[in-house]
């Protein structure tokens, strides 16, 4: 079991991309709210492309911020260098593999240590599994499954290690995939049932029932400026080092190193031009958008 949330904390939803997605939280949001908790503010701090060692790196600037009373830890599939997968084995590859998994070791380590140190109460995540037997509109990397597998065993030694609490969303999502469809083509995000079936297996474990219901229109104002904000950090994570810069440089140089980019049209994938415009437009409203979020709590969203 994993205790309730209690009134009036503050919750970090701590991750990647299935975490910055905000579908599975606002289930969870809306399943307190149902049951008349009061004063709980849930923080995501989820990242686009984000791994671990991104999360230590930006502790002080996001995740700090929101002085969070509880947190929930998931990382592990940008972290593993999935792509080598494809690579025939060799044992660069196996080097290549093995060193991407003591960074995240390492780095995993560091950050619960730092949110224990903030008193912080920690549940550990086990990633969500790679999809590697479903059809899907990615080829699927050999071995992923195995990989994310590996990762979440960690977890559960670190869970022990630590003395933190374990949501072994691995052993739950792996045992449902054979049964319901849970993942997108792309074998990593969940499709919409699935987050809602993340949501669902948390709260479970809080003795919390919910059914599969369109998400309240009362949480759209507050899941569109996280969106926003959300999407600053993934590009810091993300694109800033592809202008030679690092999540430290100072503001005016990374905006003015993405103007640039912007102004060039130069994107490797289409994608990277939607986050590179949202960066140049956002970033110097981020303060702003962190108050937006603390105020739409204030205005009672719960």
């Amino acid at each position: 079991m994993i205790p309730r949330f209690p009134d009036n904390s503050r919750v970090a939803f701590i991750g990647d991309s299935i975490t910055a997605e905000n579908l599975a939280l606002r289930h969870i949001i809306r399943a307190y709210k149902d049951m008349g908790a009061k004063g709980i503010r849930f923080f995501n701090c989820g990242v686009a492309g984000g791994t671990a060692d991104f999360a230590v790196t930006s502790y002080e600037k996001d995740i700090r911020r929101y002085k969070p009373t509880h947190a929930l830890v998931s990382f592990g599939i940008n972290d593993s260098n999935r792509e080598l997968l494809r690579e025939e084995r060799s044992p660069d590859r196996l080097r290549a593999l093995l060193d991407a998994y003591g960074v995240y070791k390492k780095r995993l380590s560091e950050l619960v240590d730092m949110l224990l140190l903030d008193g912080v109460e920690v549940t550990v995540c086990t990633p969500v599994p790679y999809d590697e037997y479903s059809d899907g509109t990615e080829e699927a990397l050999p071995g992923g499954y195995a990989l994310m597998l590996g990762y979440s065993e960690y977890v559960r030694n670190l869970a022990k290690e630590k003395g933190v609490r374990l949501y072994d969303q691995h052993r739950i999502i792996s045992e449902m995939m054979a049964k319901e469809q849970i993942h997108s083509p792309d074998r990593i995000h969940p499709t919409p049932h699935g987050y809602y079936v993340l949501a669902r297996e948390l709260l479970k474990k809080q003795g919390i029932d919910i059914k599969e219901e369109p998400i309240p229109e009362y949480l759209s104002g507050w899941h569109s400026y996280v969106a926003r904000l959300r999407k600053v950090l993934a590009s810091e994570c993300m694109l800033i080092p592809m202008l030679g810069l690092t999540f430290d440089s100072d503001t005016e140089s990374k905006l003015t190193a993405a103007r640039e980019r912007v102004d060039k049209g130069d994107f490797i994938m289409p994608v990277f031009e939607s986050f590179f415009r949202a960066y140049v437009s956002d970033k110097p409203n981020e303060d702003e958008l962190y108050r937006l979020v603390d105020e739409a709590y204030e205005n009672g969203i719960i």
